[in-house]
């Protein structure tokens, strides 16, 4: 038997509770937004919100970038906070209502009124457990609103939304801002839907309409960006036409994203739940090592990623709760024995190098793979 996890067993006792309360009525209010308003098959998130437009220097793993020097969906990852995932909902409501290069003119109360439909209180799920009466006592609605209340102080001290009634009074209403981080509290740029001709990740609808925002961890959310933008601008064909993938190194995902090693490492729970298919090269395994490893060896890879068709469209509370269930009965990631994988195994070949290469410079092996190839082995 192998040994239990304790944040494994925290995180599954949390999932059930959401799905017993309120996961199910605000994937639905989600869902009902999504149904009555534009319909975006795709939310668009500006680039600059997840990614560096300059790549910056980082030493090692345990000298991780500046807080002030990550990009804004980096700062958001905290072990409890509803930031992330309460920012995002918010462009998704905007998508739903306005259109491309348009602002969004009526957002939602902070709580449901009269007047509203929606309200952000509405469209985020907490664990916000009642814990009895007495001074300290308080509600699941005080809990909840409270750590609503948090997740907009942070998102005001990054510029991100603008309280109508004045500074630390997002609760009483609030504008959002633009995503790119140029808003300044003496002034503020008026968010607007990403309009065609800029640079922006897509992310499919069903993260919001499924629940996969609500019941994915801020690092599982922070590196599905990751993965999403670098699949649509840095991606590179195979020899199964129908299958693109990427990768992205350490100083890229540190100096670029802002992320460390464990955002990286839920790369493993991603491919569990079957959103993502982890493409490892021949020598390396599940945890990362090499078999006879070599300082210069040409097998040196990082993990190719490629998108799992049709992973999002599933109900998220479900699958997540299924793949804790089986991390913590066997203590590893895994999917289930019947689950569909395409692609079981990237079989890389050294590039090689023409009369031209020679010359480059210091060319990566993701250039150098595009330019000569690289073999795919598929297993149904």
């Amino acid at each position: 038997m192998p040994p239990k996890d304790g944040k494994v067993e925290v995180r599954l006792e949390a999932l059930r509770a959401l799905r017993r309360g309120e996961l199910p009525a605000v994937t639905t209010e989600a869902r009902r937004l999504w149904q009555e308003g534009r319909q975006p098959a795709t939310i668009r998130v500006r680039r600059a919100y997840l990614r560096n437009h300059e790549l910056k220097s980082v030493e090692d793993e345990r000298k991780p970038l500046p807080m002030e020097e990550r990009p804004l969906a980096a700062r958001m990852i905290t072990p409890k906070g509803v930031a992330l995932k309460l920012h995002l909902m918010m462009l998704f409501a905007a998508q739903c209502s306005a259109k491309p290069g348009k602002a969004w003119k009526n957002p939602y109360p902070v709580e449901p009124t009269p007047q509203s439909d929606h309200s952000w209180v509405g469209l985020i799920a907490t664990i916000a457990r009642y814990r009895g009466p007495g001074i300290q006592g308080a509600s699941v609605a005080t809990n909840k609103r409270r750590q609503v209340t948090e997740a907009l102080k942070k998102l005001e001290g990054l510029n991100l939304i603008r309280p109508t009634k004045g500074p630390g009074r997002g609760r009483q209403g609030f504008d959002l801002l633009h995503e790119n981080g140029k808003s300044t509290p003496a002034a503020g740029v008026p968010y607007t839907v990403p309009a065609d001709g800029e640079p922006f990740v897509k992310i499919p609808r069903e993260v919001f309409t499924e629940g996969w925002v609500l019941v994915l961890t801020n690092s599982e959310i922070a590196a599905l960006l990751m993965w999403l933008d670098a699949l649509e601008h840095d991606r590179m064909g195979t020899s199964d036409p129908s299958l693109f993938i990427t990768r992205v190194t350490s100083a890229v995902r540190q100096g670029a994203y802002g992320l460390g090693r464990e955002a990286y490492e839920t790369h493993q729970q991603l491919d569990a739940f079957q959103l993502l298919d982890v493409l490892r090269p021949e020598k390396r395994g599940y945890d990362g090592r090499w078999q006879e490893f070599a300082q210069d060896s040409s097998d040196l890879a990082c993990h190719r990623v490629a998108l799992t068709p049709n992973g999002f469209s599933r109900d998220a509370g479900e699958v997540v709760q299924e793949v804790l269930q089986r991390r913590d009965a066997l203590g590893d990631w895994s999917r289930p024995p019947n689950a569909p994988r395409r692609y079981w195994r990237i079989a890389l070949h050294k590039p090689e190098r023409g009369p031209n290469d020679r010359h480059e410079g210091r060319r990566s092996d993701l250039d150098l793979e595009r330019k000569h190839g690289m073999v795919v082995d598929s297993s149904e």
